[in-house]
């Protein structure tokens, strides 16, 4: 018997035939993903092949993938409703249709639809990810094979002017713009991580696109669905809100996880500092990254920074895991604000998941006053996901995947980014950055970029400018 993950190759593989010799006797090629949309043969066998490919390769890459990325992707399944709710209403389709195969920038597609470019890029990046839409060269996008179905049978201008006619003889985008009003992501109760995305995350993707449009001061998406004005973290704070509190911070262990045993320990000599340096973890929360370095290089000095509700949550931790570093002075709790200047002269400073939480000024402001305190030879470590163009980007060390498969591997890697990016605007106006979009994000705050690892949670490592 054919072993599992074979089986469900040769299924795709048999039927791959059958809808290659179909297209070859209709005098075709099976079309790919960058051309236009054209009605396929309409054989029953060509319509049962398609069946199995879809259902096989579904299996396989469900079978293949870690069980947390699958259920993320599921409780995450709001951001794509919500980006095409965005573009088809702003029509987008139509729009690039105009542009033609070398596409728009999404500069330029904000200003003809209203809305900042920065959002238009991540939304169509988001879809770009899995296959609607194409990106052409870093944030400049074109129709595909999926999008072109958006595609309404007026100019662009004439729907942006008639709204009450805009989706006659467009049956598919009225289709699509009728679906994604009942739509609602499939819920997993399975981890606290997932929990958290169809709860606040889920909040937050009910106003996602009237905050790109305007966000009438409001400080997210998730602020104006609250009618609040005031971010997730002070929500949090509220009363009634506690729980929510700590369950945030027990889920801030997931990504902790992501890079195994040691992963964080190995990104830096630590070793090669001089003994008793000063390391500070701004935003620790309960300090789990702390806790490995400390363990890899007990000769220091660990100072953990967090507002007061998360000091006392850390403080139960360590004293169940670890209270001897406590004890003995080698790690140090205290209650400070990243918003306010920063009180400790360190050798390194590490932030993990912090800066794709906070919008630009918020971001700037917070490495700023890391900056101001700062020696000469200092060092600042990022600790974030890594966002992919969905083209080859050379700058950010993205040269490709082999054909004919996205740079970024759709959503066998960049899937979860994109999600990421989507969660973040959604619940903080935060984002997730390129390699190219950190640099710039040093050199504004006096901290230049010197290497990247990457992984799951890539180590963006600075050094100071003077």
């Amino acid at each position: 018997m054919t072993d599992y993950l074979n089986a469900l190759v040769e299924i795709i593989s048999s039927n791959v035939k059958i809808l290659n010799n179909a297209y070859t006797k209709d005098g075709r090629k099976f079309p790919s993903l960058d051309e236009p949309f054209e009605a396929t043969p309409s054989a029953e066998a060509v319509q049962e092949a398609t069946r199995l490919i879809v259902a096989a390769t579904t299996q396989l890459a469900t079978s293949v993938r870690s069980p947390l990325e699958v259920l993320l992707e599921q409780a995450t399944g709001m951001y794509n409703t919500v980006t095409l709710r965005f573009v088809n209403d702003h029509n987008v389709a139509d729009l690039l249709k105009e542009a033609g195969p070398k596409g728009l920038n999404a500069k330029e597609i904000g200003k003809q639809i209203g809305v900042d470019g920065a959002y238009v890029a991540r939304c169509l990046r988001y879809l770009a990810t899995r296959h609607i839409f194409r990106e052409v060269s870093p944030n400049v996008f074109a129709n595909n094979r999926l999008s072109s179905v958006l595609v309404k049978s007026k100019p662009f201008k004439d729907i942006e002017t008639d709204l009450m006619t805009k989706y006659d003889d467009a049956p598919s985008s009225a289709l699509v713009s009728h679906s994604y009003v009942h739509s609602a992501p499939v819920a997993s109760t399975l981890g606290l991580v997932v929990i958290h995305s169809t709860d606040e995350g889920f909040m937050g993707s009910q106003s996602f696109v009237e905050f790109m449009k305007d966000s009438k001061g409001y400080a997210s998406p998730f602020s104006i669905t609250l009618q609040q004005h005031t971010n997730m973290f002070d929500w949090y704070e509220q009363p009634g809100q506690k729980w929510r509190a700590h369950r945030f911070a027990t889920a801030m262990k997931a990504p902790a996880s992501l890079w195994g045993q040691g992963g964080f320990a190995s990104v830096f000599d630590w070793n090669a500092l001089p003994a008793g340096s000063t390391i500070v973890d701004v935003g620790a929360s309960l300090g789990v990254v702390t806790m490995e370095i400390a363990r890899a290089a007990p000769q220091h000095k660990y100072i953990m920074h967090d507002l007061e509700g998360a000091v006392k949550e850390a403080r139960r931790h360590w004293a169940n895991e670890w209270p001897e570093a406590i004890n003995d002075g080698t790690v140090t709790l205290e209650v400070h604000s990243f918003f306010e200047p920063m009180p400790v002269k360190a050798d390194v400073y590490f932030l993990r998941c912090i800066i794709h939480d906070w919008p630009e000024a918020d971001c700037r402001k917070i490495l700023g006053h890391i900056h101001a305190a700062a020696k000469s030879t200092s060092k600042l470590i990022l600790f974030e996901m890594m966002a992919l163009h969905a083209c080859p980007d050379e700058q950010s060390g993205n040269a490709g995947a082999p054909y004919p498969l996205l740079a970024n591997l759709g959503v066998a890697a960049g899937g979860f980014i994109t999600i990421a990016d989507m969660q973040m605007l959604s619940l903080l106006d935060g984002r997730e950055r390129t390699t190219g979009e950190y640099a710039e994000l040093g050199r504004l705050t006096g901290w230049k970029l010197e290497s990247v690892k990457p992984g799951p949670i890539a180590a963006f490592i600075f050094s100071k400018v003077a």
